[in-house]
């Protein structure tokens, strides 16, 4: 009887190992790791007390990764791409058993910077190549030497264009040639974009997966997760590829319109349950995607509402709503917004502007890199501490991190009612924003990584007026490149024009010839001030002119924060440093 179990017993756990084809060990140096969530895709699985492994694999995504835990970093190859996955060596068979293991480094990384950027569209054409080693890539490289401790990137997207893959010969193995001649210097962890996709696979239900083989045979998984310090981080791939055939003309080598829809996978879906079930919910989560999860409506509402097809943004929403704090970081759009859904007050979303600006034409016609909200091309520097997360728009743009431009509207309105261009443009793009019909004596402000929780004030000499919200185009980003294109070629590709901005700010003066100051305090107490005189100049130079004196000798209000907790601008105290969050303008917001 026990030679018969015990047959029976041995009979079993063979069948098991079998069916279990994928094993290994995750190690940091030497030490074996347990808790590690390891995964190929579909399946989420732990590492035991020995750091072991083991599950079944359909292979269906051609790899395996393991998610970084706190306290490690993956080995960088090329000296920017972290090695937390591994390709099977037997992708198309689930009957070879493969032993994949994780080797890992120790790293103190409870406190770091992370780089959040988006939509490089590199393509070898408008001089994009050098306007990426000499622009952004020397910003990174400014900004590792002015972290303190570790810091790390993220690009949310669209690293290459689809539209040039075989006529100008640049996919992403020309992306990552072109971050390893640059010398790029930290971590990136890659998100994929629509324009990351291969449009010379034909529409059909298997598009979207067969598209984005480059990708995963190239720069990684389409969507995994890893910790640095305390923040679980989860990329997503909300690109679904559809590439359908509408009869146009295409580039050498392309075969349908590349179009596609904001939705995540059900296979994708079903693993982000998994992963999220692991999550520590009173810890930060950030999840990192192309498309943005919330949108803001280009009204006067500024409603947010939701950007993936069906309900899959409530879904989410859903998922994560006992978390403490998520942190949603986007990019697709080329502008800056900040959107905060009302019924998840626990969810930021930060949809930032974009490295290439406006596809690098503004950089090649006028040596500015505006994007097309008016904001210079530029990224996000997180400052991250345990729980506690702070965030500032930096500028590729060499204006000292700008905060905001202000526009002297006589001026703007001169120009474009008698610049010949300007004029030329506006008779062929009759419906374009008549920048005249603005109040004369007004003052335009464009605050570029404006939110919800963010104090606007203005002043004509040292009186305050009253600032409102508005919806419009910025001027700048028309003259650097609507007008600018418009002179070149007479014409101008519509996709790239100003776009309609939300973080527009105006006000009325009494006069044409004061001076105006404008004072912005944002999240965490930050006071920027601008001053122009008046009448300010309206050209490409026009911020050399703009200055960060405050005439006006009224010393700003800073929220008040002692032993016991953060106060708002009345002294009402609104939170204690246990909880760590607060309620201010109807939403949750971190305790600095």
């Amino acid at each position: 009887m026990k030679r018969t179990f015990l047959l029976l017993f041995l009979i079993g756990w063979a069948a098991t190992m079998v069916a279990q084809n994928v094993r290994g060990c995750v190690r940091c140096g030497s030490v074996r790791l347990a808790g590690v969530a390891v995964s190929d895709g579909d399946t989420v699985v732990v590492t035991d007390d020995q750091g072991n492994y083991a599950f079944d694999s359909k292979k269906r995504n051609g790899y395996v990764f393991c998610s970084i835990p706190r306290g490690c970093e993956a080995t960088l190859t090329d000296g920017f791409q972290p090695q937390f996955w591994q390709a099977f060596k037997y992708p198309n068979s689930t009957g070879v058993t493969e032993r994949i293991n994780f080797t890992l480094k120790e790293a103190e990384n409870d406190a770091y910077t992370l780089i959040v950027a988006s939509d490089a569209h590199l393509a070898n054409r408008n001089g994009d190549l050098n306007q990426f080693k000499t622009g952004f890539v020397e910003r990174v490289r400014e900004e590792k030497k002015a972290a303190q401790g570790r810091i790390y990137s993220l690009i949310l997207g669209d690293l290459t264009w689809d539209a040039y893959w075989y006529s100008r010969k640049f996919g992403l193995q020309e992306f990552l040639n072109a971050c390893k001649s640059s010398n790029y210097p930290i971590a990136l962890f890659p998100v994929i974009g629509n324009h990351d996709n291969d449009a010379a696979v034909p529409a059909g239900e298997e598009c979207d997966f067969l598209s984005s083989a480059p990708w995963r045979k190239m720069i990684g998984p389409t969507y995994y997760s890893f910790n640095l310090g305390r923040v679980h981080f989860v990329v997503l791939d909300d690109v679904y590829y559809k590439n359908e055939d509408t009869g146009e003309t295409y580039n050498e080598g392309i075969v349908g319109s590349r179009n596609n829809e904001p939705r995540i996978t059900d296979e994708q879906m079903n693993w982000l349950r998994q992963d999220i079930a692991l999550a520590n919910p009173e810890k930060p989560l950030v999840i990192a995607l192309h498309r943005p999860l919330w949108r803001v409506r280009f009204n006067n509402s500024f409603e947010t509402y939701a950007g993936l097809e069906g309900n899959q943004s409530m879904e989410i929403g859903e998922l994560v709503k006992n978390f403490r704090q998520v942190h949603v970081v986007s990019g697709h759009t080329h502008y800056n917004v900040n959107a905060h859904p009302l019924q998840y007050p626990n969810i930021w979303e930060h949809t930032v502007a974009s490295i290439c600006a406006t596809q690098w034409w503004t950089g090649k016609l006028t040596n500015h890199h505006i994007c097309k909200d008016g904001s210079p091309g530029g990224y996000y520097v997180w400052s991250i501490d345990g729980d506690q997360m702070k965030w500032q728009y930096h500028s590729i743009e060499k204006n000292g991190n700008l905060q905001m431009r202000l526009y002297d509207m006589n001026t703007v309105k001169y120009f474009f009612t008698h610049d010949n261009v300007a004029l030329k443009m506006h008779a062929a793009y009759p419906s374009r924003t008549q920048y005249a019909d603005f109040e004369d004596n007004s003052v335009l402000i464009n605050v570029f990584a404006y939110d919800n929780d963010w104090k606007v004030e203005a002043f004509e000499g040292t009186k305050s007026r009253p600032v409102t919200r508005i919806v419009n185009e910025d001027p700048f980003h028309t003259i650097a490149y609507d007008v600018a294109r418009f002179a070149e070629a007479g014409t101008y590709t519509s996709e790239f024009i100003t776009g309609k901005t939300t973080h527009l700010f105006s006000f009325s003066t009494t006069s044409s010839i004061s001076p105006v100051t404008v004072r912005v305090t944002d999240s965490f107490g930050n006071v920027y001030v601008q001053t122009i005189q008046r009448p300010h100049p309206f050209n490409l130079d026009m911020e050399a002119l703009q200055t960060d004196e405050d005439p006006t000798g009224i010393t700003p209000i800073f929220p008040k924060v002692d032993n016991e907790g953060t106060y708002d601008l009345s002294g009402r105290r609104v939170t204690s440093f246990k909880k760590g969050l607060f309620i201010r303008n109807g939403r949750k917001v971190l305790c600095n």
